[in-house]
């Protein structure tokens, strides 16, 4: 339904309202814009009053901070029963506490904005009397990126029994009530704060609105949000990522349909959109050989447990690699299981310049072994 279709249908299911209201094609005489002529066949009686006319312009205004205005014009004459004074609360009461949702577009409430009452005079001494009720449209766009789903999230877990708009689904006509109220978060303003060389860091100011009849029962709401944000200093965005809480305000005051009863400021990063370098998947370190362009890798060995990597020179006639002392050294943990400073006292203590693993193995053995 669109957004007029969907107010004729609040107006037309309400009870109190109907039961004061003439009656057109079987429906209560409500009516957009224009309503028929009183010759027109349709009237369930001859008395075409107490009606309601009612109109909307979606012209926004930004210092009432609404999307459009509502109007409905009630009309009673002396001959009803009725007056306006009866009437008109239950024309209030029809769209209090009430988010319409069209098929296309977004999540709209009513503010009562004013009531003006006015008289008319015809001929024959007939009076109309009657008012008009004039309703702030505001516009509640459910936000999916950014900052404020991970709010929406926190908060559904804090009351899971709520509905929080953006992450739950909305009916067509959604009214909140004390036992499942309505919460709304809106993104009011986005800072940077500073930037690093990864990290852009953001200050997002965020309103929470908590819908429901009970004064009392929003108030508890709205403290039960703030508190627990202030004790939890922070909550996780959609990203895994952290949002901490820089400042928090609760105003229990405060429009609870226009401005919400709870500000944050949330601090949060941006990362930046750097190029993935290469991983480094396997390390590998050599030393070179002082008899030049023959290396020996420390720590590397093969399925056979052999070292890898060794292109040192070998022992004429045994085909034995022969290693330096520098080179032994170095690899003293991986190749001897040892500390480097025992490996090379033995080695100079023998005046050894270079040999085989083995033989160095054996003269390291012999050096911790010997009687001190």
């Amino acid at each position: 339904m669109v957004l007029e279709e969907l107010i004729y249908k609040r107006f037309a299911g309400s009870e109190g309202l109907a039961r004061h209201l003439a009656v057109f094609n079987g429906m209560p005489a409500i009516f957009s814009q224009e309503p028929p002529d009183g010759s027109q066949e349709g009237w369930g009686s001859p008395a075409h009053y107490p009606r309601a006319v009612y109109g909307f312009d979606m012209q926004a205004n930004n210092e009432r901070h609404s999307a459009g205005t509502l109007s409905v014009s009630l009309l009673c004459q002396n001959a009803a029963d009725s007056t306006p004074e009866i009437i008109e609360p239950y024309i209030r009461a029809c769209l209090r506490d009430v988010l319409l949702k069209p098929d296309s577009g977004t999540p709209y409430c009513f503010t009562w904005a004013g009531t003006d009452s006015f008289t008319i005079e015809e001929k024959r001494g007939i009076i109309t009397t009657g008012c008009e009720t004039r309703f702030d449209i505001l516009e509640y766009p459910q936000e999916t990126t950014g900052p404020v789903p991970a709010v929406c999230q926190y908060i559904k877990g804090l009351y899971p029994g709520s509905l929080v708009i953006g992450h739950d689904r909305l009916e067509e006509i959604t009214e909140a009530s004390d036992a499942r109220p309505v919460i709304y978060c809106r993104q009011l303003s986005s800072d940077k704060a500073e930037e690093t060389n990864t990290v852009a860091w953001m200050d997002s100011r965020i309103a929470v609105h908590v819908l429901c009849p009970g004064n009392s029962r929003r108030m508890e709401i709205a403290a039960g949000i703030g508190n627990s944000l202030s004790l939890a200093g922070g909550i996780t965005m959609p990203d895994k990522s952290p949002m901490f809480i820089k400042r928090l305000q609760t105003d229990y005051g405060a429009d609870y349909l226009k401005e919400g009863q709870v500000i944050l400021t949330g601090h949060y990063g941006i990362l930046r959109g750097f190029a993935a370098g290469h991983r480094l998947k396997r390390a590998r370190t050599a030393i070179k050989n002082k008899t030049g362009g023959n290396y020996m890798a420390q720590g590397q060995k093969n399925k056979e447990g052999q070292e890898t990597g060794t292109e040192n020179k070998k022992r004429p006639g045994s085909g034995t690699s022969v290693y330096t002392a520098a080179e032994l050294t170095a690899n003293a943990q991986a190749v001897f299981g040892t500390v480097p400073d025992i490996v090379s006292a033995a080695l100079r203590q023998e005046g050894i310049t270079e040999c085989t693993k083995e033989e160095a193995k054996k003269i390291i053995q012999d050096f911790v072994k010997r009687e001190v």
